[in-house]
């Protein structure tokens, strides 16, 4: 029976950890969470490894070792399900029931429904508008800006549910976001494109990972720092050639830009 409980726990503990990753949390949030977990409920021979791709937990207890990973292969922020995993977590370390009634209601949790879709399009739309007021730009630099918002966020939510590599994503999502201000211009309109694309990339450069790349070099954890910088990289890389591609075919067939 108490084996029965430990291996419960063992896949609560591995299931809060996924859910916190998988919403957006910090490294050391998900390990200290989980470490925070497993004293309330008594275990203090433990060992908790966390990477933005993977949770490895090992508990020994009563001279048997219980270890389960578990593989994240998708990311994203949803801080409103965040703050609601961290309640969760304080509420379990301080209530203690059952790992059954607990895992009920992290299932609660992680199946609600995110935001609603149009309110994603109207955040990306204006978080555009007004970055391209910030860089300098005009009002009618800011109209199309927020037609850049849409497209950015069209093109991430449909590679999202075929569950694209993020290089792809990226570089499509940039490459629409280019071909309306570039367009634009081939019409004869008056606008800047400098300044909407500008605007319209700052919905995808990845500034939450360069933070948490820092954070994790300052508190040496070198191994989530790489892995975070690797994924930066590869993000700039892919909005470097998705602007790239349309602009230099834009130059090719209509000449300087």
């Amino acid at each position: 029976m108490k084996t029965q409980k430990t291996e419960q726990f063992l896949n609560f503990c591995c299931e809060m950890g996924r859910a916190l990753i998988q919403n957006g949390a910090e490294i050391y949030r998900v390990e200290d969470s989980i470490n925070r977990l497993l004293l309330a409920y008594g275990y203090l021979d433990t060992e908790v490894f966390a990477i933005p791709s993977c949770v490895i937990l090992n508990i020994q207890h009563e001279g048997h070792n219980y270890t389960k990973s578990i593989r994240i292969r998708t990311s994203f922020i949803n801080l409103d399900k965040l703050d609601r995993l961290n309640s969760l977590c304080r509420r379990v370390c301080r209530e203690r029931p059952p790992a059954v009634a607990a895992f009920e209601q992290l299932r609660g949790i992680t199946s609600a429904s995110g935001y609603p879709a149009w309110g994603g399009y109207l955040a990306h739309g204006f978080v555009a508008v007004f970055f391209t007021l910030f860089w300098g730009g005009d009002a009618l630099d800011a109209f199309f800006a927020f037609s850049c918002g849409l497209a950015v966020k069209a093109a991430t939510s449909s590679m999202s549910r075929m569950n694209t590599n993020i290089f792809f994503t990226y570089v499509l999502s940039s490459m629409l976001m280019v071909m309306i201000p570039l367009a634009l211009l081939h019409l004869g309109a008056a606008v800047h494109m400098d300044k909407i694309v500008i605007g319209a990339i700052m919905l995808l450069v990845p500034g939450i990972a360069i933070t948490n790349v820092m954070r994790d070099v300052i508190a040496g954890d070198f191994l989530t720092a790489l892995t975070k910088f690797a994924e930066v990289l590869i993000i700039s890389m892919a909005l470097a050639v998705g602007i790239a591609i349309p602009v230099s075919a834009a130059r090719m067939l209509f000449g300087v830009i």
